[in-house]
């Protein structure tokens, strides 16, 4: 069965502050939506599902909170060679499997950014409303571990530390679904 993700997908990405103005710069929170995703599931059995999910950089958004001109300046940023140069990686990208049931499993893959691969496990939860479902998953690393160099301003007196999580949390209505699955 052909399921789409739901307008609600995103992924969340939490950066850690440090340095003598941390108070400025308080701990970020980014976000972004991917490109349309359609998962082919099964209509039986224990789910190995391939994902293939595709995050624009240039579409991933600062925090709300900020002001105009220091979300231009962190979107500059953010797209700059120096951090996930999207002038030659237009995308970050999730290929892996899904393997588990519609109440829990694991998301395995790689993360692709600025061209390399990055071994990721997502412990994925999924919770029922209706006819809607939300899976949510998380992992924590080091963003030199992904490649990026954490940023640094004012002479290191605003930095992010080496530390990143990422959130996903997928949408999607499974009325169909529900016929042959019930909860």
């Amino acid at each position: 069965m052909r399921m789409p993700l739901g307008a609600e997908t995103r992924v969340l990405i939490d950066l850690r502050a440090t340095g003598l103005l941390r108070a400025m710069g308080h701990d970020p929170t980014l976000s972004a939506s991917p490109e349309p995703v359609v998962l082919d599931v099964p209509d039986d059995g224990p789910l190995d599902v391939p994902v293939v999910v595709v995050f624009r950089v240039d579409r991933i958004e600062p925090p709300g909170e900020l002001d105009r001109n220091d979300r231009e300046r962190m979107c500059e940023n953010l797209c700059s060679a120096d951090v996930l140069d999207a002038a030659r990686f237009p995308a970050v990208e999730l290929r892996g499997h899904y393997a588990g049931s519609f109440d829990a499993g694991r998301l395995e893959g790689d993360l692709i950014v600025r061209g390399a691969r990055h071994r990721l496990v997502f412990h994925v939860s999924i919770l029922t409303h209706g006819t809607q479902r939300l899976a949510r998953g998380a992992w924590e690393g080091r963003l030199t571990d992904l490649g990026i160099k954490p940023f640094r301003a004012l002479m290191g007196a605003l930095r992010l530390e080496d530390w990143i999580r990422l959130r996903l949390e997928a949408t999607f209505d499974d009325h169909d679904l529900r016929r042959s699955h019930p909860s």
